[in-house]
């Protein structure tokens, strides 16, 4: 009877420790990439230098229709999703430039409530090591807000829709 009670002792104090380390891993307000965000309104395109290494490349971003709204009235409701998708730039003999592989994406998720010490921006980074996996960074406040509270009179975006 001893040898059991010691055994699921030990089992409860396991299985707390991997909840305790998973629970630490999850990205702060649990943003995903949305599934389909392509399907979304297109904000725009453009191709960065590459001197700005991680970000350099072809810039895609997308906006869900709380979003869109929000571009159009300056006004972001809770629900606006941004995708910002970054894709290498690839130069061609002929002078043009063409998408390589994805390099990374970020999601701006607008959550008040949840957000509220980030102007109500929840930030996630995902880095592509190859075509197949991804990584998320969780990305701090400093990392992402730092840089966005420089636009807190356009609503903290840097982008705009010209619809």
């Amino acid at each position: 009877m001893k040898k059991i009670i010691i055994v699921s002792s030990l089992s409860l104090v396991v299985i707390m420790m991997y909840s305790f380390s998973r629970a630490e891993k999850k990205p702060s307000g649990d943003i995903l990439i949305p599934e389909g965000y392509r399907n979304w309104t297109h904000v725009k395109t453009a191709v960065n230098n590459p001197a700005f290494a991680s970000h350099s490349g072809f810039h895609h971003i997308y906006a869900n229709a709380k979003a869109l709204e929000g571009y159009k009235t300056g006004q972001f409701a809770d629900g606006a999703i941004i995708v910002f998708d970054v894709l290498e730039s690839l130069p061609q003999k002929n002078g043009d430039i063409y998408e390589g592989k994805r390099k990374l994406i970020d999601v701006m998720v607008k959550n008040n409530s949840q957000f509220n010490e980030t102007g109500g921006w929840g930030y996630e980074e995902f880095i592509y090591k190859d075509s197949l996996t991804t990584k998320a960074l969780h990305p701090t406040k400093e990392q992402c807000f730092n840089c966005h509270n420089t636009r807190k009179a356009n609503s903290f975006i840097f982008s705009s829709y010209r619809g």
